[in-house]
């Protein structure tokens, strides 16, 4: 077995299974636009659909500040602020707006991304300067064979790109842009969406590179059926198990991921996603 590189998890409850059901977290849905296609994400605004890529709406920069402050009085200073979606993040200004002002108005907040990491290389430098402590990367695969079949294109410098091409620009994205967070002192954790018969007996590879290149943590998450792989059946438990056991040997695994909504709000488990217009 492959010694595990030892790397300080962050007090975070989609990171260190001790904060997952003590540590609340907000998840503000101003991210509206995407510049890749997964093949599982469906993103829709509803009010019941318990996925990433879904919200109740998707609201403004100074609705998100308004939200974010009555969250930290409700559940406290050491609760996560992050952004998830609905779409990417890093391809949305309405993002990086929404950080500014957080930072303006909330004191030692705590701010976390979530994103498919296309655009992340280019926005070390932001991040770095608003104090962006925790990012979360989605990547399914460091093969661009593999990776083709679950993002089929990508939007890059205002081109559609596709197939072979668009996974190779996404991976190598991806991976210069865990060295560069990394080295900025910003935690890294990897999300990868286990597709059964697509990339399960790929994972451990990416599980190898990524800790190789200093990432602290993965969360390899069952398929939710939907989009082009509604038919393939959501991994069972004992399958899931021998990813978790697979990717371990190389890294830290966080096994609790309750694979939340874009507008995911307090302890997680206990969610309470109604939002409503506020500023």
């Amino acid at each position: 077995m492959s010694d595990i590189r030892k790397i300080k998890i962050p007090y975070h409850p989609c990171m260190d299974e001790g904060a997952h059901s003590k540590i609340a977290r907000l998840h503000l849905p101003v991210a509206k636009k995407c510049n890749i296609k997964c093949g599982y994400c469906e993103r829709k605004i509803d009010h019941n659909i318990q996925r990433p890529g879904t919200c109740s709406s998707v609201i403004s920069p100074s609705e998100a500040l308004f939200e974010a402050k009555e969250f930290i009085k409700e559940w406290g200073d050491s609760s996560i602020i992050g952004i998830a979606g609905p779409g990417d993040p890093l391809y949305n200004v309405e993002t990086f707006e929404t950080i500014k002002l957080l930072n303006e108005h909330v004191p030692n907040i705590r701010i976390c991304l979530c994103t498919n990491g296309l655009k992340l290389y280019e926005s070390i430098g932001f991040l770095v300067e608003a104090k962006v402590k925790h990012v979360s990367i989605t990547i399914n695969g460091i093969d661009a064979g593999i990776v083709k079949k679950i993002h089929p294109f990508i939007h890059s410098d205002g081109f559609k790109i596709v197939g072979k091409k668009a996974a190779e620009i996404l991976i190598t994205n991806q991976l210069k842009a865990i060295e560069s967070a990394v080295s900025n002192g910003i935690f890294i954790k990897i999300n990868s969406v286990v597709i059964p018969g697509l990339n399960d007996f790929h994972l451990m590879d990416v599980a190898k590179k990524v800790s190789e290149i200093g990432a602290g943590i993965m969360n390899p998450m069952p398929l939710i059926p939907a989009g082009k792989f509604r038919d393939i059946k959501r991994p069972t438990s004992n399958f899931m198990d021998s990813i978790y056991n697979g990717c371990g040997k190389y890294i830290e695994v966080f096994k609790k991921c309750r694979q939340c909504r874009a507008d995911a709000r307090g302890i997680p488990g206990k969610e309470n996603c109604r939002w409503k217009k506020t500023a």
